[in-house]
């Protein structure tokens, strides 16, 4: 009987990771799908000068950092 009840154990936390797993499953797909409009909105903003994107190269690497320690 020991046995038994280990394998109905065994199934059930198996349920639940599958449940879990499916849930992040729809959560990335959802996030896929979104990532064609996310973009069209970038683009949109950029061009309507709304947002402005600035590649820094070379100089003090220090003062160009966005994070400060």
């Amino acid at each position: 009987m020991p046995f038994l009840y280990l394998v109905v154990v065994i199934l059930v936390i198996a349920t639940i990771i599958s449940l879990v797993l499916s849930f992040l499953g729809i959560l990335v797909v959802g996030a896929l799908r979104l990532l064609p409009l996310v973009l069209i909105l970038l683009v949109a903003a950029i061009l309507l000068g709304k947002v402005r994107i600035t590649v820094v190269r070379g100089g003090d690497r220090k003062r160009n950092r966005w994070l400060d320690d």
